[in-house]
This record gives C-alpha cells, structure tokens and sequence, in this order.
C-alpha cells in the first residue's frame, strides 16, 4: 500500500506546491473542468495560502434569483469548493481524487458530510467566500491523515459582500487516503464510495457501447441504454468530450468479444470476469446457442447488477450465475471450479475485458494463471485487452497517446501494466498459443492513438 508519507509532505515546500498543484488559476481550472456549474456561474478561485482559500462568486445573471441577489443554494455550493480547498492546501504534494491527475495509490478522497450555512442578508454584489483553518485544526489534518486515519473536520466559510458578511456556513469534510477505500483481505467490507466508484464506472462503460457508432457495432441499444441509466449516459457524454478515442476503443473491443465468442464451436460456458452492467448474456444467449454465463465481480456490484436486470424489460431467458470474487483475494479457479454449474471440460470462453490495466504484472499473472486452469477443453479460449509499456510510464512519443492516458489519470483511472509480449506473457501463465491483434489493426484505422491497445485471444 503507498500513501503519501509525512517526510514526501516535508520534504515539498510551500512554493513548490502552490505552482504545481492549489495555484488559483490551475484550480480554477480544474475545478471548472470538474464541476461545469462553477464555470457557468463564473466562480473562481482569487487567493490561496496554506490553511486558506478566498473565492469569489460573481453577481451576474446566472447566479441570481428573482430579487436580483445571490441563489442561496449557489452561496452553499461555493462554500463547499472554498472549504474543501483550503483542507487540500494542508496536504503538500497529495494530488485530490477527481480534480487532479492521480491514482488510488498517492491520492485522497474528499467528500463534504454536512452543512449548515445560516443567510444574514442578501447579496447585492460580487461575493467573497474566505476559509481559513486554525493551526490546530491543521496539525490535527495532517496528523490522521499522514498516519493513515480517516479525517472529519469542521472548516467555517465567511461570505462578504461589499464590504458586509452576508452568510457564514461550517463545512464538515471527510478526507481519507483513496487507497484505504478499497477492500483487502484483512477488510473486506467496501466503503460506500468506493462502491459508487464501481457502480459509476460500470454504468460509464455501459453509456459508451450504448451510444455505439450503429455503422460499426450493432447492439441491442435498449438493454445498454437501461444499463447506464441517465448517470451512465452523463458519464459517457462528458467522456467522449475528454478522450474521444474512448468510445470508439470500447466499441472496438465490444465487437471483437462479441466475434470471438461466436467463432467457438458449441460454446457451453462464458465467464464474465469483472461483468459489471455487461448485457452480452441478453444480446447473444440466443446466436450463442444459449450457453451458461457465469457473471463473477464483487459481491456489491453484483448487487447492483441484480437490481438493474431486475428492471429490464421483455428480457430473454438466459442461464446466468452470479459469481462474487475479489479478483486479488479470491483463487478464482477455485471459487469457479467448486461452483456446482461449472464444468472445465465443456468449450468455455473467459473474457477479462478491461481489467489488464488495472492490475500490476504479478497480480496478472496470478489471475491468468488462475483461469488457465477453466480452460481444459481444447476449443475453450480467453480473451483479453492489454496496452503496451509505454502507455503506462509515459514514455510514448504519439502525443493522442499521451493525451489519453493524461485524461484517463484527471479521472483517477491510472494504468498500472502494459506488455509489449502479450503471447509471451501468457506463455509464462500457462497458455499455449495466443493470436494478438492492435485495435488499430482491427479497425483499420490510421490513427496512431488505437496501435497501443491489444486484444488477445489465448488457449490452454
């Protein structure tokens, strides 16, 4: 586990950190980029120091109600960013989930609890937000942060308007290291956000192959759309004005799945690693042939999952097995072989679809060593997604490349493993031939953006 230590927060100056990560006009920036209404109201970020942060919410028409003064619910929405960035200027050199580029290894998660913002007045001009934290309510901060513990502070707003305070609020935040919101074996009971974080990203993968190029891959729209639900399909619209080779790189992997799973003759089983809101089972059962899919994720997500299917129209009747497994906990070839439904020797397909990424080397090996021992009939294949090395430490010189990976790192998705010998790779976990084909390849494309990205089709 890596959290930012005391002695990296020591060893970076004040200076360095204000150019580099809470400057007014980078955070105005991100904070725009993040959370579209501030830049719609014209909020900006004009002072920050350490332990204070002023802002200012203009009085302009996008801010004001009926009488012409300040929207209190806009006055309540500064607050939250205006305090919530003062906390983040305690925490030298920790880059703050969802605004900075991150991942779950160095960054924190900060969530506003409670509120209570009390209104004196109205607010007849350009106001002034200002949060500036006690020292001892700092070395407070930095104490249980930098020791690992989960922070709940208390932070006080004051709101001036021409020269008279018009509202003061108290703001109580809840900051903790992100990689402490995931579940381990010694912890395995999931913090609510970071079981939002599961069911968002599953619902963004699901807008994408809903709004599918139809010209390029055809899929059963309706079962997708009902997968993402408005948040999913938000998701996705702010995705593709971010990474626009995002969708076209989903779809492209949707199809050569979908492919791949048709070319295996009397295909018996198909193993969903990570299924998410996947609706594969509902569009293929019957093309397939009508064969038992084994749905393995976490059990929350699963969780999730059954209430989505749950509200799905008209749905086919499809053989399906709902598999929880923690894919660094669990021996996944144990929890699949010991499933009463699950036979090795039948023509099964494993697809672990957009997962490579996530996990370090040693952690793939031991999973594709793992589901290397479903695959005991001959016709049997896994499929697979990979990138290349240079996607994950930066050393690619396609500059779409470097762009997508930067958008992937702003949303707290940093890749972890690339591979540039994915047969060889899978040789080492016990498969013995593996077909490898670029998504550039695959959508004959001439941009260069898609050539780092690999499928890969293996069998035993």
């Amino acid at each position: 586990m890596m959290i930012v230590s005391q002695q990296s927060h020591n060893a970076i100056s004040w200076a360095q950190d204000y150019d580099t990560r809470v400057n007014p006009t980078l955070m105005t920036r991100l904070l725009h980029e993040a959370i579209p209404v501030l830049q719609w109201t014209g909020w900006r970020v004009t002072e920050v120091e350490e332990g204070c942060c002023i802002t200012e919410l203009p009085l302009n028409h996008a801010t004001t109600n009926q009488h012409g003064t300040h929207q209190a619910a806009l006055l309540s929405l500064s607050a939250d960013y205006t305090g919530g960035l003062a906390l983040a200027t305690l925490l030298r050199g920790v880059p703050f989930a969802g605004v900075h580029p991150c991942n779950e290894d160095n960054s924190a998660a900060l969530w506003l609890a409670a509120m209570d913002v009390r209104y004196k007045c109205p607010s007849t001009g350009h106001v002034t937000a200002t949060c500036k934290i006690s020292e001892e309510t700092a070395q407070m901060v930095r104490q249980r942060y930098f020791a690992g513990k989960r922070v709940l502070v208390t932070l006080p707003v004051i709101f001036r308007s021409n020269n008279e305070v018009v509202a003061e609020a108290e703001m109580k935040y809840f900051a903790q290291p992100s990689i402490q919101l995931k579940p381990t074996r010694e912890k395995p009971a999931i913090n609510p956000l970071f079981k939002h974080k599961l069911k968002a990203s599953a619902r963004m993968i699901a807008g994408l192959r809903a709004t599918a190029d139809e010209n390029f891959v055809r899929l059963d729209n309706a079962h997708e759309k009902h997968a993402a639900g408005p948040h999913g399909e938000l998701l996705a619209k702010r995705l593709q004005g971010i990474l626009p080779h995002l969708q076209q790189t989903v779809a492209a992997r949707t199809k050569h799945i979908d492919q791949t799973l048709l070319s295996i003759p009397n295909l018996q089983q198909v193993v969903l690693m990570g299924a998410g809101l996947d609706m594969r089972p509902f569009r293929l059962c019957h093309k397939l042939g009508r064969p038992t899919f084994f749905e393995v994720d976490l059990p929350e997500m699963l969780e999730e999952r059954t209430r989505v299917i749950s509200q799905l129209q008209d749905r086919p009747v499809v053989q399906r097995r709902m598999v929880g497994a923690d894919f660094k906990c669990d021996d996944l070839a144990k929890v699949l072989l010991q499933h009463p439904d699950f036979n090795p020797h039948l023509p099964t397909a494993v697809v672990y679809e957009g997962c490579s990424m996530y996990f370090t080397e040693q952690e793939n090996r031991e999973i594709l060593t793992l589901l290397s021992q479903l695959l005991q009939h001959p016709e049997s294949r896994l499929w697979s997604d990979m990138v290349t090395p240079d996607v994950v430490d930066g050393t690619t010189q396609v500059q779409e490349i470097a762009a997508f990976v930067d958008g992937m790192e702003q949303l707290g998705e940093k890749f972890v493993f690339g591979c540039n010998d994915a047969a060889g790779f899978l040789a080492d976990c016990g498969y013995r031939r593996a077909q490898v084909t670029t998504a550039q390849d695959y959508l004959e494309s001439r941009d260069p953006t898609y050539s780092a990205y690999r499928f890969v089709v293996a069998e035993k």
